[in-house]
């Protein structure tokens, strides 16, 4: 008798055993699906503002105006885009390089700006995600982490990466008011920042999205990041 009951408890200690592994593994599996997303994917409300680790949604290279990029999608290091170059080919002062497309766009808005008096020039464009790393290690360094955190992307969440983005230097009010013509909209507005956003404003960050794209933003009245969840799936 004490031998059969012996048995049954072990059985029953091995059954609840199994349970908990196989509990477990169904709990990492989700855990592990939800860090994987497939990229591309964008369902739901527009996402809470988190710290994460999550692919993307639409992260190839031919989806540059319609990429969600904030603390939570990111892009991998190996994103870099193959047709890079120099600002100074749109006549415009500073450094750095941008994808081809957007010179022409990038030009005209300098242009535009030197018509009206004002003096535009690009502080920083495209960063690669060493690049990035680099920038936030100074910051972390200089400031301490949190500072770092809330004052420039993790790398790989740097729009700055799509090499479609500038950091202007000068013109600030010109560019609130007149850079979405010319394709350019400004990533972290005040009025949609932090909580939309994920980011504190920052009225030099422009990306480039192309001019009806941005003409729609402007009406809509909303942030980059907004309009792009929205219309992440709506057919090219």
């Amino acid at each position: 008798m004490a031998a059969s009951h012996h048995r049954a408890r072990s059985a029953g200690l091995l059954v609840a055993v199994g349970l908990v592994v196989l509990v477990g593994a169904l709990v990492g599996g989700r855990a592990a699906l939800g860090r994987a997303l497939p990229q591309g994917v964008v369902s739901g409300p527009l996402p809470t503002c988190r710290i994460d680790d999550v692919g993307a949604p639409h992260a190839a290279l031919a989806e540059w105006d319609r990429t969600v990029l904030d603390t939570m999608y990111g892009l991998d290091r190996s994103y870099a885009p193959t047709d890079l170059t120099k600002v100074g080919e749109a006549g415009i002062g500073g450094d750095g390089s941008v994808r081809a497309f957007v010179i022409l766009d990038l030009e005209a808005l300098y242009r535009a700006a030197r018509r009206a008096g004002v003096d535009v020039s690009v502080a920083s464009a495209y960063r690669s995600y060493d690049a990035q790393t680099r920038t936030l290690d100074s910051l972390v360094s200089a400031y301490g982490r949190d500072f770092a955190l809330e004052s420039a992307a993790r790398p790989g969440h740097s729009e700055h990466q799509l090499g479609t983005t500038i950091d202007f230097d000068g013109g600030a009010a010109w560019l609130a008011d007149n850079a979405w013509r010319f394709g350019f909209v400004m990533s972290y507005p005040p009025a949609r920042s932090p909580e939309h956003t994920c980011y504190k404003p920052e009225p030099w960050h422009f990306r480039y999205l192309g001019r009806d794209p941005s003409a729609a933003i402007r009406t809509a009245g909303v942030s980059p990041r907004e309009w792009l969840w929205e219309h992440a799936n709506d057919d090219n």
